[in-house]
């Protein structure tokens, strides 16, 4: 007996590998008008009576862009390459991140009354930026490895508070506290997601909250920028100096900005880190309340397309890793938008894409490719799921039970009416009332 072979349906196999996206097209989108909005901005945050006495006005332009090429080919190498080889990754990347963390320490560049930064050639490096994307990746890892005992508080708990705790600890002694505040914050919500008990995480959570005061308490720069944040106007001499002219340059802007190029506090020099931590103040004060909701919905456009992907995506790791980056760089630009109109302490986070900051670019765009990776993977396996489908032949259809008079109409209207008539053509008498061809009910 020979058997016989199935030919796959090749033309359902085309229509479903059409509706793969290479790329998700929104979450991309997105990126990159916040790219080009970042370097207009950082060209005009840049653009003040200093920098033309220097006569290097576009030296920060042009390091941008460099910074953002960097980003770029990070953004394309994370979008081709599997995002499970992360997985085999993240012990190692986690170590050289905790050796980075420990050398700023000990060699680090210091700005600002901060040591964050390792000199590289041509290029300071921020380690902090890297713990981000490294810890989420730890998390999604150990997460995705423990699914089955995520309730239990030694599984929980135990391990990433651990790893948490070793890099919240070097973050501190740049300092850099509002890096510390993120990691926390990102693996309450990834835990929080995974299943974890509610009752672990209160218990947590006061106990987070009670060192985060004594933190704040016992550290007179963080006790100030607290007060100034209560009190800008009151402390506009020192602490709150940069929350004060911030307020100004997007007051001021009103809504439709006073034009690329243009503002007084950008002009005058007296929005200090205005292409760094406060361009969202250039962009209020140049474009107005429309350029602050333009990157308010790019931003929302981010977290939509991320969610949606972290919802749609079976894969339990890929899956918690999607919503970890969504939400870490969504909850960046919330803090650094929340620092700019003086709600909240500075933190010194920049904004994702749009800021100035090779570090942040680098990290943010990574963090980008992975999500459109996972994007491209998550639609390439649904179309393997239904290959078996695909591939069965369609089956014959049954034979006309009577035979069909060959009807050949000339007339467009007459071919309309054949197959209307057609179309509403009563039942049989036996059909109606379910009889068989002999009339037996």
């Amino acid at each position: 007996m020979v058997a016989t072979t199935h030919t796959p349906d090749t033309g359902a196999i085309r229509r479903e590998l059409k509706k793969v996206a290479p790329y998700d097209f929104p979450l991309l989108a997105a990126v990159v008008l916040l790219l080009g909005l970042g370097a207009v901005m950082v060209y005009s945050a840049t653009i003040n009576e200093m920098t033309q006495l220097n006569g290097n006005g576009a030296a920060k332009l042009q390091t941008h862009i460099l910074h953002m090429g960097l980003g770029v080919t990070a953004l394309f190498i994370a979008t081709f390459t599997p995002y499970r080889r992360l997985r085999q990754l993240t012990y190692p990347a986690l170590v050289v991140t905790v050796l980075l963390l420990a050398m700023v320490v000990v060699v680090g560049v210091e700005a600002g009354n901060a040591r964050r930064w390792l000199a590289l050639p041509g290029f300071n490096f921020q380690p902090a930026e890297l713990a981000k994307l490294v810890f989420v990746i730890f998390l999604a890892h150990s997460i995705t490895k423990k699914a089955g005992n995520i309730r239990r508080f030694t599984v929980a708990f135990i391990p990433h508070f651990m790893v948490a705790s070793v890099l919240i600890l070097l973050c501190l002694f740049q300092p850099d506290f509002g890096t510390s505040v993120l990691l926390v914050v990102v693996m309450f919500a990834m835990l929080f997601v995974a299943g974890t008990r509610l009752s672990y995480m209160t218990l947590f959570i006061f106990v987070g909250g009670f060192l985060a005061f004594q933190a704040i308490a016992s550290n007179d720069m963080r006790l100030g920028r607290v007060l100034a944040a209560i009190d800008p106007w009151a402390h506009r001499d020192d602490r709150g100096f940069q929350m004060v002219n911030s307020q100004i340059a997007i007051g001021s802007g009103e809504v439709t900005g006073q034009g690329i190029g243009f503002g007084g506090q950008t002009l005058t020099g007296n929005l200090p880190e205005g292409e760094t931590d406060f361009v969202l103040a250039v962009i209020g004060e140049q474009l107005g309340a429309l350029g602050i909701a333009f990157v308010a919905l790019c931003f929302g456009v981010i977290l939509w397309r991320g969610a949606r992907l972290a919802l749609a995506t079976e894969e339990p790791f890929a899956r918690t890793l999607a919503f970890g980056l969504t939400l870490l760089l969504t909850l960046e630009a919330a803090v650094n938008m929340l620092v700019a109109v003086a709600l909240i302490p500075t933190k010194g986070l920049t904004l994702p894409f749009v800021s100035y900051g090779g570090s942040s670019m680098l990290i943010s765009c990574a963090a980008i490719g992975i999500l459109l990776n996972i994007s491209r993977q998550s639609g390439w396996e649904s179309v393997r799921a239904q290959l078996p489908l695909l591939t069965e032949p369609e089956p014959p259809p049954p034979p006309p039970r009577h035979r069909v008079r060959r009807q050949v109409e000339t007339s467009r209207l007459g071919r309309v009416m054949a197959r209307f008539v057609k179309k509403n053509r009563p039942q049989r008498l036996e059909d109606v009332l379910g009889r068989d061809k002999e009339g037996k009910p």
